[in-house]
């Protein structure tokens, strides 16, 4: 095992690194010119896969930087973060680490928060499925029920919160849409990823519905989500927003909390 061990070793670095390959080539029979162009072809083959599967979850942070620029992102996340699981969709789940932490981005400090929202995205198109909930069954309970309720959110919800305009930079390169590009990037915005009928969409949500769609996602009653809104919003319409978010069905299912309502 130990020798399987140390010649698994050398084969990977010499994948991640050609100055590696001389010490690997004795692990191959036949002629080492041979070998050595088989490894060229498997490492450009394996940068490539990189680069498809990164441009797949991230094509607004491809679109910002270039397809050359971001091919060199996917080889040094590739080796930075190599893949620990078969299934592809999950490579590029350290994007947004690696990024605050690549220095030649550094003057770039909204692109980790925008490979957050692509991943949400990402993610929530490959999420479970679930139905939504009836609304008539929040109509049928009582003022001090509807207090204590909790509202189950659907797997592919994702929240993201972030201090630059990135919900306005990624409306901006959707495909036949004329959303212009944020002026400023230094403007918080806050997000809601959902996918109503198999189709995944950002939402740009007020500060207060943020809180409040947190504060049920943190697994609190609608009463206290509800303060959490006002708290930061006095006029907040949670009417108005219950209806939006119905709409996109982000909720599957209630539950009425055991605890009793805090006066």
């Amino acid at each position: 095992m130990t020798h399987l061990a140390e010649a698994q070793k050398l084969f990977s670095d010499a994948l991640f690194d050609a100055a590696a390959e001389p010490q690997s080539l004795p692990l191959f029979k036949g002629d080492a010119r041979l070998a050595e162009q088989r490894f060229a072809l498997y490492r450009g083959n394996l940068s490539a896969t990189w680069d498809k599967t990164l441009s797949s979850a991230y094509p607004v942070l491809k679109a910002l930087v270039g397809e050359e620029f971001f091919g060199g992102l996917a080889r040094a996340y590739g080796k930075a973060y190599p893949s620990q699981l078969g299934d592809l969709n999950q490579f590029g789940a350290q994007f947004a680490e690696f990024l605050a932490d690549f220095p030649h981005v550094a003057e770039y400090p909204y692109f980790p928060d925008m490979a957050r929202l692509e991943w949400a995205l990402h993610r929530a198109h490959y999420a479970d499925n679930a139905s939504a909930f009836n609304p008539a069954d929040i109509a049928q309970l009582t003022p001090e029920q509807l207090d204590r309720v909790r509202l189950l959110l659907h797997p592919a919800v994702a929240l993201i919160q972030s201090e630059w305009a990135i919900v306005e930079l990624w409306n901006a390169h959707l495909p036949g849409d004329e959303h212009p590009f944020p002026a400023d990037m230094e403007r918080g915005n806050h997000a809601l990823i959902a996918r109503p009928q198999w189709k995944t969409e950002v939402l740009l949500l007020q500060p207060g519905a943020y809180a409040a769609l947190y504060a049920l996602q943190c697994g609190q009653t609608l009463g206290a989500a509800l303060d959490a809104a006002l708290e930061i919003d006095a006029e907040f319409d949670f009417g108005l927003h219950l209806q939006q978010w119905l709409q996109h069905t982000i909720f599957v299912g209630i539950e009425l909390s055991d605890q009793p309502v805090q006066q």
